[in-house]
């Protein structure tokens, strides 16, 4: 049987593309179907099959980003640990300096044009239909009281600045996660600047305290970015290393049996309820295992189950070649490459497209009934969403359609246009080396 000599990394891309679509789908979940983050309807009820373990984690949430915030810190440290690794620190330093500079653009100019185009469509009126719509989570997350350029111009400025400083941003409410990984890239840079000269083992160990240490803070979110970024960091310096392969390849059946075992636990864990973990007998076991691991006073419970499920769950991926390889096809590519297209226009197109399709076009079905005795505030009479199965089996699959061939024009167009922008940027405002001053080529 051939060994790996050198780590794969190609399997990263086809997990993306699994991460953006399950933020798709509990998008699409949460619109209608809340009571999936419930382990049951109510106290009493039998559960659905849907809320399940193990079948209800693509559907309630939470895990998405939490995968974003890995596959980030893991994609950001393979370049610099490898140059570094290979004795030639001073490029692993002009790998970090020019990422470090590319990141915030490749970031902010494509969520700044999806911004525009939510902005567009908000000024036509297009999420009227959702905002009018019985989805309690359509309402709450599109752009209401629309008003002349006078004050939407100046509205769209303020959402634009609340979106890269820790607002919400009103007409694409999904962007808020751009921000933390963003922040996180920069972690990562400054994280390996200070360790690039470091041997393996102590790099290993810093990051490893620094991940103990955000693990035992009790700020939001910390599981979810910074923890994550991390634990990036930590697999592929490990992966990375020669010696840690040769093991792996050396024990076969070990590794197959320790990849099954961390995944199922992984996804097990990791499927705990975001709302009344208290109904049912198996979260009530998590959570009672949970308190010996989870950090007293941590805000977000299910979040940091998550997290947990997650590390184990893609350490068991990041051991097995065979993983990999299913991840390193042509689809899951196909997908992972899209991914950032996906997440930046899925809301836009679910709140005016997919919404038309579930309500209609009309928002006539929506009233105010008046109070009787004339007091009080009227009762609002939503749209209600369609009860025939056909338009929904029609409807969700018209939306994946639409949603990935948007996001593959996205990709080739606006993300490829973005990419130029970023590289006439570097060109003006770095320095060229001697090589590329005199035009002499450069091996990679």
């Amino acid at each position: 049987m051939a060994t790996n000599t050198r780590q794969n990394v190609t399997w990263v891309e086809g997990v993306r593309g699994v991460a953006s679509f399950w933020v798709v789908v509990t998008h699409l979940c949460r619109a209608w179907d809340y009571t999936l983050w419930s382990p049951r309807d109510n106290e009493n009820a039998a559960p659905q099959l849907l809320q399940l373990p193990f079948i209800r984690l693509p559907f309630q949430g939470r895990i998405g980003v939490t995968m974003f915030a890995f596959l980030t810190g893991y994609v950001c440290a393979i370049k610099p640990l490898r140059q570094a690794k290979s004795g030639n620190v001073p490029a692993a330093l002009e790998t970090l300096g020019k990422s470090a500079f590319r990141r915030p653009p490749r970031l902010i100019m494509p969520a700044t044009i999806a911004l525009l185009i939510a902005w567009f469509f908000a000024q036509l009126g297009a999420f009227e239909v959702a905002h009018r719509s019985d989805s309690h989570w359509f309402r709450r997350s599109v752009p209401t009281d629309i008003g002349g350029l006078d004050t939407e111009i100046p509205r769209l400025i303020r959402n634009f600045q609340g979106s890269w400083s820790g607002a919400n941003n009103q007409y694409d409410d999904h962007q808020w996660a751009l921000l933390p990984l963003l922040q996180g890239a920069f972690l990562i840079y400054v994280l390996l600047f200070a360790t690039v000269f470091m041997k393996f083992r102590m790099r290993l160990f810093t990051c490893v305290v620094l991940y103990l240490w955000y693990w035992m803070r009790t700020s939001p979110e910390k599981e979810t970015f910074e923890c994550q970024f991390l634990y990036g960091v930590i697999l592929c310096d490990i992966g990375s290393e020669k010696g840690f392969r040769d093991f792996i390849n050396s024990h076969v059946k070990a590794r197959r049996i320790a990849t099954t075992f961390l995944i199922i636990l992984g996804w097990y864990v990791a499927c705990f309820p975001g709302e009344h973990w208290e109904w049912s007998a198996w979260s009530v076991q998590l959570k009672n295992i949970g308190d010996y691991i989870i950090p007293h006073g941590a805000p977000n419970l299910p979040k940091r189950f998550t997290a947990i499920g997650w590390d184990l769950m893609v350490t068991g991926i990041w051991l097995s070649p065979s993983l990999q390889a299913i991840f390193s096809n042509k689809l899951f590519m196909w997908v992972g490459r899209n991914s950032f297209a996906v997440y930046l226009t899925h809301g836009t197109v679910m709140k005016v497209g997919l919404a038309r399709l579930i309500y209609g076009f009309s928002t006539k079905p929506y009233y105010v009934e008046e109070p009787k005795d004339g007091q009080g505030e009227g009762i609002p009479h939503y749209i209600p969403r369609s009860t025939n199965w056909f338009v929904w089996a029609l409807a969700i699959p018209t939306f994946f359609v639409v949603e990935y061939t948007l996001a593959h024009l996205w990709t080739t167009y606006i993300d490829s246009y973005c990419a130029k922008a970023t590289k006439w940027l570097e060109d003006k405002m770095f320095e060229k080396d001697e090589d590329e001053k005199h035009g002499v080529a450069t091996m990679a």
